[in-house]
């Protein structure tokens, strides 16, 4: 019966250490906060795998509590950065050698310096960049936000806005090996000359184009807005608008190695004679076909609407 209680007994204290051990090790595990994306990093990163020290971060962040706009903290450098925040600032120090990175959220700031590596959201451009040993490896971006302005300066690498085109292409010490970029909102605008590698937006046309005109390797375009016209004389590397025929094709210096199109928005006309390159549209058929200069070197077409 002694020897009974004894085993008793000391099975009785050995599961209370192993309580209190696993007590312990909760605590230890899931009571500390690892710092990582701006609420908490979850557990399980390379750093907590490891048994490494978390990176404390610059503002109190503790699991649950929402980053106020404008906020800094630091997370460690494996740890994606979170969208609308900037780096500005990293190291090779700490996090088990993966370094650490200060991030600001941007918030309501319009204008900030943030490292290259930093995802830079759409309607920031950079406008100039240099080397800092902020950033380690990496240049420092100054980044401008598109608010209010109408023409912005920017580096060759950097975003350009939907609605917006290159105006201007100079070398310049500001974005270092980039070229500068002098970009403008199309806005109201009707017309204007846009460098060659500016992004056409739909319903504009190639009226003309010319080399050696502030563009640097590129051509500058004369671009022509769509409105209410029935006949345009446009370039053959430009779109033809939908619905709209080709009517002649001819050489001219205006486009440079391109084609000379005349397109043509069918409104009244009945039956049209259009060059073979041409989409027939929608309630028009093809009734025959003849050659001339009209159309360069392509079949002449006789189409008919029938609808």
């Amino acid at each position: 019966m002694g020897t009974v209680r004894r085993l008793m007994r000391g099975r009785l204290l050995t599961g209370r250490l192993m309580a209190r051990w696993l007590m312990v090790a909760a605590l230890l595990l899931g009571g500390t906060t690892l710092t990582g994306a701006p609420a908490a990093l979850a557990a399980g990163t390379p750093a907590a795998r490891a048994g490494g020290t978390a990176v404390q971060p610059s503002t109190a962040v503790q699991a649950g509590q929402a980053v106020q706009a404008g906020a800094t903290t630091t997370i460690c450098g494996y740890t994606p950065v979170p969208a609308g925040w900037v780096i500005i600032n990293q190291t090779t120090a700490g996090c088990e050698g993966y370094g650490s990175r200060t991030i600001t959220e941007l918030g309501t700031a319009t204008s900030i310096q943030a490292c290259s590596n930093s995802p830079i959201p759409d309607w920031w451009v950079i406008t100039a960049m240099q080397n800092s040993s902020l950033c380690g490896l990496y240049p420092v971006y100054s980044l401008l936000k598109i608010t209010s302005q109408t023409t912005v300066t920017d580096c060759g690498q950097s975003f350009i806005p939907p609605g917006w085109v290159i105006i201007s292409v100079q070398q310049g010490a500001q974005c270092g090996p980039y070229t500068v970029y002098t970009v403008t909102a199309l806005g109201d605008r009707t017309t204007i000359q846009a460098c060659g590698h500016s992004a056409i937006p739909n319903g504009w046309v190639i009226t003309a184009m010319q080399n050696n005109a502030g563009c640097g390797a590129y051509p500058l375009y004369t671009l022509l807005k769509i409105t209410d016209q029935t006949t345009i004389t446009d370039c053959g590397q430009s779109a033809i608008p939908d619905g709209w025929v080709i009517t002649s094709i001819q050489q001219g210096t205006q486009c440079g190695v391109y084609t000379v199109y005349t397109v043509v928005k069918p409104t009244t006309q009945t039956v049209m004679r259009v060059c073979g390159p041409t989409r027939i549209p929608s309630g028009w058929t093809i009734v025959a076909q003849s050659s001339g200069s009209q159309c360069g070197v392509y079949a002449i077409y006789t189409i008919q609407r029938t609808g």
